[in-house]
């Protein structure tokens, strides 16, 4: 991430080249992300190549996939606060 995206372009496209050539490394294709003052945010997974995928799964829940239901409310996703808007004139 840089305030600079030119800076970000050039250090992207030295390190790209480099992490593909690598063999020990599997790179995704980045991602490039907005950023406030137009500068360059990007975001790209890297993993070992050839590393077992490993596949958990849980003893406590019911082969059906849903949970017993418990009698309480139904879990939520947390917002995120929001600025309150001004008031109006």
């Amino acid at each position: 991430m840089t305030d600079d995206k030119q800076i970000g372009e050039d250090v992207l496209a030295v390190l790209l080249p480099l992490l593909n050539a690598c063999t020990a490394l599997q790179a995704s294709e980045p991602t490039k992300l907005s950023h406030r003052g137009g500068g360059l945010r990007v975001v790209l997974d890297v993993q070992l190549a050839g590393a077992p995928t490993v596949t958990v799964e849980r003893d406590d829940v019911p082969r059906s996939g849903r949970a017993r239901s418990g009698g309480g409310a139904p879990a939520r996703r947390r917002q995120p606060r929001r600025p309150a808007l001004p008031p109006g004139g």
